[in-house]
C-alpha cells in the first residue's frame, strides 16, 4: 500500500454519501494523511422528454455540494488538511485517473441492496491505481469490532495482511487472519479424504506458512491481538463469513488463483461484492 499521497474520498450526493465522507475523513485522520473530497460531473448532452438542463448547472451543483461537505469537514476535523476538487467527465475514468499518486480511494458501495455494490464501486475496486475502500451504507460491526483479512500466500495477500494489521493497530482492535483451502476432489468427482486443515499437522505447508505469517505480523504489530483461522471452505465464502460482524475486511487485489493480467481476482471480487462490512482492496503496485 502506498504510504504517501492523500486519501481521496468520492462524493456523489446520494443518501449514503455522508457516511462515505465520514469514513474517509476518519481514515485520513488515522493515517495522518491529507484528504481530498472529489465529485465528478458531466453536463447532459441529449434532450430528455423535450428539454435539456441549463449548461453549467451540473458543475454549480457539484461545487456547492462539495463546499458544504468541506465546511462540515473543517468543523468536525479541525486538524485535518482537507481540500475539494471537481472532476469534469464520466465518473469512473475521472476517479480512476485521480487515484494516480493517491494513498487510498474511498467510495460508497452504491444503492443496490440486493447486489450490495454498485457498478462504480466495482469498477474502481478493480481498476484503481491505489488501495480502494468500499464503504457500506450501514456498518455491520461497532467501533470495537475486529478487522479481518484473507490470505492465500500470494504477494498481494501478504501485502493485504500487513495493511490489515496496520488498520487494526490504528483502531486498537483485534485482527483475524483467515486462510481457506477449497475442497479438493479426486478424478471422476470422488471426494478425497484429507485431514481438516484446522487440525492438520504443523508441517502441513499451508498450515505452516499461515502460522509463520501470523507470527511475523505479531512481532511487527505487537500491540494488537492476532488470531489465525484455518478452514476447509471456498475462500470467498470463508472470508465473508468471518467478517460478518467485523468493521473492516481486507483482501489483496489478486490471489494465487488469478489469471495473469487480471486486475481483480475472483475471490477479491466476490468479497468486495458480498461482504457485510466495509471492504478494503489492496493493490500491491
Amino acid at each position: 500500500m502506498r504510504t504517501e499521497g492523500p486519501v481521496v474520498v468520492a462524493v456523489d450526493g446520494s443518501a449514503h454519501s455522508r457516511r462515505t465522507v465520514d469514513w474517509g475523513l476518519a481514515e485520513a485522520e488515522r493515517l495522518g494523511a491529507p484528504a481530498v473530497l472529489v465529485r465528478a460531473f458531466q453536463e447532459p448532452y441529449e434532450y430528455t422528454w423535450g428539454w435539456v438542463a441549463a449548461p453549467g448547472g451540473a458543475e454549480v451543483e457539484a461545487k456547492e455540494h462539495l463546499a458544504r461537505e468541506l465546511e462540515r469537514a473543517a468543523a468536525e476535523h479541525p486538524r485535518l488538511d482537507v481540500a475539494m476538487e471537481v472532476l469534469h467527465g464520466p465518473t469512473v475514468p475521472q476517479l480512476r485517473a485521480r487515484t494516480a499518486g493517491a494513498r487510498m480511494l474511498v467510495t460508497g458501495a452504491g444503492e443496490r441492496p440486493s447486489k450490495r455494490i454498485g457498478p462504480v464501486a466495482a469498477h474502481l475496486a478493480a481498476h484503481a491505481r491505489c488501495t480502494v475502500a468500499v464503504v457500506r451504507p450501514e456498518p455491520s460491526g461497532g467501533a470495537g469490532a475486529r478487522v479481518v483479512v484473507g490470505v492465500d500466500g500470494s504477494v498481494p495477500s501478504v501485502a493485504a495482511a500487513r495493511v490489515a494489521a496496520r488498520e487494526a493497530e490504528l483502531r486498537g482492535v483485534p485482527l483475524l487472519v483467515v486462510h481457506a483451502r477449497p475442497t479438493t476432489r479426486a478424478p471422476f468427482g470422488a471426494p478425497m479424504e484429507l485431514p481438516a486443515l484446522s487440525d492438520s499437522d504443523a508441517n502441513d505447508p499451508a498450515h505452516r506458512a499461515a502460522a509463520q505469517l501470523t507470527q511475523r505480523l505479531g512481532e511487527e504489530f505487537a500491540g494488537i491481538a492476532i488470531d489465525l483461522r484455518l478452514v476447509d471452505d471456498e475462500p470467498a465464502n470463508a472470508v465473508v463469513g468471518a467478517a460478518r460482524d467485523a468493521q473492516l475486511v481486507v483482501v489483496g487485489s489478486r490471489g494465487l488463483g488469478a489469471f495473469a493480467g487480471m486486475l481483480l481476482g475472483s475471490v477479491s471480487t466476490q468479497v468486495a461484492r458480498t461482504a457485510h462490512c466495509t471492504t478494503m482492496v489492496v493493490h500491491e503496485g
